[in-house]
């Protein structure tokens, strides 16, 4: 249980863990708390972490502060009834957050959950061997005939969709959108292996790439390599904090540190998108987003949902056809 001797414990995405443990660091010394704290890679710990979260009944045996990306097991249907809706936890947001948040419905209503920081989902184009493929413009578009094959997706692995997506698709098209989806899967790349093969002349380069903005903004851009942000908004992969409501005054401190300028502008500058107003402009790509709905989030078995749409994915997917 080495995790909750903690007062904070954030599981950052690499791309941002070790300048925030920086500046957080700095923070708490600075301003002379009494807190333990770890600032640790999501992708080496995550799995311990929340085995070990799924054990704790008890909300004192908890850090005051805990911070992961996606849609962790902080959205399970168990961590759900235990804490959350007992008021466990309280939002730290006191300003007034970016339009384009406003507008996606990305803050809590409960007052429960704070998105930190957003890592959106945007369209790789390639046309370079695709000469006469129109581009989509939104979501739905992904699902059409004429994409069979053409499309490459981020897994966790090589049987695990990303949750965000696989979401966004069954929540709008159900589980006929899943299937339709599933057969326009070319490849599961790492975003790295999108950033790389687009323009290649490759015979395995998608023509669409489903990629994070972080890696999108690291693509160089041509006649036939383009980096489109959907119509109808950006999927919104989460950076999630949750602050208990009784904690104390230095918590409540590096709680509301965590929602900051200083620390949006360290997401922003890795291609996050921070909630604080001024940041959000400073991207080379920006837009409005959808945000998968928080009756969606606190309703379903997330979980069970993610594991039953990774089945029909595998089911219908062509790539799996020798």
């Amino acid at each position: 249980m080495k995790y909750f001797e903690n007062n904070v414990l954030a599981l950052m995405p690499c791309a941002v863990k070790v300048p925030m443990e920086a500046t957080i660091a700095s923070y708490i010394k600075n301003k002379n708390l009494s807190l333990k704290y770890e600032i640790l890679s999501n992708a080496v710990v995550q799995a311990d972490f929340f085995e070990e979260l799924k054990t704790i009944e008890d909300i004192d045996k908890l850090p005051d502060i805990m911070i992961a990306p996606g849609f962790s097991r902080f959205f399970f249907p168990a961590f759900v009834e235990r804490f959350i809706k007992k008021g466990a936890f309280q939002s730290s947001l006191d300003f007034e957050v970016s339009e384009a948040y406003q507008e996606s419905g990305v803050i809590d209503p409960n007052a429960y959950y704070d998105i930190i920081a957003v890592n959106p989902l945007i369209f790789l184009v390639d046309q370079t061997n695709y000469p006469d493929l129109e581009p989509p413009k939104k979501w739905a578009d992904l699902l059409s005939s004429q994409y069979q094959q053409k499309i490459a997706f981020r897994g966790h692995t090589d049987e695990d969709l990303c949750e965000g997506i696989l979401f966004e698709i069954y929540h709008t098209h159900g589980i006929e959108g899943i299937e339709r989806l599933a057969r326009n899967i070319k490849s599961r790349l790492h975003p790295s292996q999108m950033v790389a093969l687009a323009g290649s002349k490759k015979e395995e380069a998608p023509f669409i790439s489903v990629i994070p903005l972080s890696f999108a903004n690291l693509v160089k851009e041509s006649d036939t390599v383009r980096v489109i942000w959907p119509e109808d908004g950006a999927v919104m992969n989460p950076v999630v904090m949750l602050t208990k409501k009784d904690c104390s005054q230095d918590a409540k401190d590096v709680s509301r540190y965590f929602i900051s300028e200083a620390v949006g502008a360290l997401f922003s500058e890795v291609g996050f998108c921070s909630l604080r107003p001024g940041l959000e402009e400073r991207m080379p790509h920006f837009g409005k987003y959808k945000w998968i709905g928080w009756d969606f989030l606190l309703q379903t078995d997330v979980k069970k949902l993610h594991d039953e749409l990774n089945q029909v994915v595998n089911t219908h997917s062509l790539e799996r056809v020798k």
